[in-house]
């Protein structure tokens, strides 16, 4: 028995077990496991889901998880928490990334950017936190504050994520898991930002539920309770006009596929611009010449540009004229720059008309850093040479935001808001071209390159959050899929499935009006960036006072 003890004191002896016993190593796994919860919200990749995957539910419970984790805990641990935290959410969400490359490097690279946001935001709450009123439990208002200051500091780190640097990453935020919760109609009031501040919001609440049961404060427990079902409850009251206001139009939506070897299906001339087109005779089969006002097409339909190859205008054109209506096509336009002399690209978004052939283009305003363009290549390329693998940048277009297509039901030029592919995630880039007067969104994107990844499921969440946000249907036109047309309400009416040649026809109504959103603009973004380094501020000058005076106080 003595010899049986003395081993279990050598045991606890060895560094190993001293490193498991710590409870910050704990801490940490759980903040690893809090943001797993997190992606587990999002939707799910197209080769399969996990069990619950997809319910939106649990993004508040990840983030009460993580905020719990944080309490009375120091900055540089907080900080930490946060990196774990981070991990668990962007590695496996961002992983599209490792797919569309062929390599892991720029995943690890993006993710890595992304979890630098989240110890910033765990350094900033452990300081906000600090503060002594924030820390008292005999305030009744106290965890209100918390749970304010909380959500005002993630929406904040959210914001600036989402626009900073060179733009910034919009995935990931938590109104993008939330396109099924019943709060989604807040969305047209404040924008994405608002619907992930109602997110943000139950996840704190939930975690000060949790620290008070913990404590027996069960009035607490009943004021956070009753504060997390307002939150729940107000935004589903919010009235939300969803019906046509200039008449419908009648679109169809195609989906031509692209061989799952995609790159080599590129560099055959022609095949993918003639997939498009007999997944347009399809159509036209359904409907009759001249059964639809536009037929779209994705982006990267054609895979020559028919403004300067022949053959792949004689394909439009052909398609063009059989359905009896003008065709939106996708092109790259190669071109010279002047001031620099080099080969440049753009992403255009074409106008075909069956009588007059090429006509006006939406250009690409947000092209993707290290996907479509390399910024700062020189110095890039003496950590990775896989920046070589983007030979030519595709520059930012200079345009406007809408397409005006003459439609035929209208008997008028009917003005089109414009995203390509990532641009959906933005609510910037289809502001404008709703206040350009675009009565329907239009997103034609190229999901080719990341095969069975959660990427398409997530853009199609984004363009259902965003058709709340700006009170537009949105029609979603992808070479390999998911095509959707998605109601003004943020409800999916149509959708096709991934690798297969479909087309979507649908009368989709046209609005005029601007949702409260977009008449704000930046500005909720703006001041919740700004109130959230305000706060940031007072966190870490009060508790470095704070901390002094009470080191001053056991000297003495």
């Amino acid at each position: 028995m003595k010899l049986h003890k003395e081993q279990h004191r050598d045991i606890r002896r060895q560094p190993l077990f001293g490193v498991l016993r710590q409870a910050w190593l704990w801490r940490s796994l759980l903040a690893l496991v809090a943001g797993l919860l997190v992606y587990a919200a999002f939707p799910p990749p197209l080769s399969g889901a996990l069990p619950l995957q997809g319910s939106w539910w649990l993004a508040p419970a990840g983030v009460a998880l993580w905020a719990a984790l944080l309490r009375d805990t120091s900055p540089l641990r907080a900080a930490g928490l946060g990196s774990c935290f981070g991990l668990g959410l962007f590695a496996p969400l961002l992983h599209f990334a490792a797919v569309a490359m062929g390599n892991p490097i720029g995943w690890i690279a993006l993710t890595a950017t992304e979890l630098i946001y989240l110890a910033v935001l765990g350094l900033a709450w452990a300081f906000v936190s600090g503060l002594p009123r924030m820390r008292s439990d005999a305030l009744w208002w106290a965890s209100f504050a918390r749970v304010g200051a909380f959500t005002l500091l993630w929406c904040g780190m959210e914001e600036l994520r989402s626009s900073w640097p060179l733009g910034g990453l919009p995935f990931g935020r938590l109104a993008f898991a939330a396109a099924d919760t019943p709060m989604l109609p807040i969305a047209a009031y404040g924008g994405s930002i608002a619907l992930t501040a109602c997110l943000a919001c139950l996840g704190a609440s939930l975690a000060e539920v949790v620290l008070a049961v913990r404590a027996s404060r069960w009035q607490t427990v009943v004021q956070m309770l009753a504060s997390g079902l307002l939150v729940m409850v107000l935004p589903t009251l919010l009235p939300l006009d969803t019906q046509a206001q200039a008449g419908t139009l009648r679109v169809a939506a195609v989906q031509g596929n692209v061989a799952e070897d995609f790159e080599d299906a590129f560099n055959r001339a022609l095949e993918v611009t003639t997939n498009h087109l007999e997944a347009t005779r399809s159509v036209v089969q359904e409907t009759g010449v001249g059964g639809v006002d536009v037929i779209i097409w994705p982006e990267n339909s054609a895979d020559l540009d028919p403004r300067d190859e022949p053959d792949a205008a004689a394909v439009v054109q052909e398609a063009a004229t059989t359905a009896g209506a003008p065709v939106l096509v996708g092109a790259i336009r190669y071109v010279e720059d002047a001031a620099s002399g080099r080969t440049v690209r753009y992403n255009d978004l074409l106008l075909w008309d069956q009588e007059q052939g090429a006509g006006e283009y939406y250009r690409k305003h947000q092209p993707v850093p290290f996907a479509e363009y390399i910024p700062w290549r020189g110095s890039v390329r003496h950590i990775t040479t896989q920046v070589d693998r983007i030979g030519i940048d595709l520059l930012p277009g200079t345009g406007g935001h809408t397409l005006k297509v003459r439609a035929a039901s209208q008997d008028r030029e009917v003005p089109l808001a414009v995203g390509i592919c990532f641009e959906v995630a933005y609510d910037s880039a289809l502001r404008a071209g709703v206040r350009e007067g675009g009565e329907l969104i239009v997103v034609p994107t190229n999901n080719a390159s990341f095969l069975h990844s959660s990427e398409p499921g997530q853009q199609l969440a984004q363009g259902r959050v965003q058709a709340v946000v700006h009170g537009r249907a949105v029609v979603q036109a992808s070479t390999v899929g998911i095509t959707a047309i998605i109601n003004p309400a943020g409800q999916v009416e149509q959708s096709t499935k991934a690798y297969t040649q479909a087309g979507l026809v649908a009368e989709v109504p046209l609005r005029t009006s601007q949702t409260w959103a977009d008449r704000l603009g930046r500005w909720p973004g703006i001041l919740l960036e700004l109130g959230a380094a305000a706060l940031a501020l007072t966190g870490i000058v009060g508790t470095t006072i704070d901390v002094i005076a009470r080191r001053r106080a056991r000297r003495r």
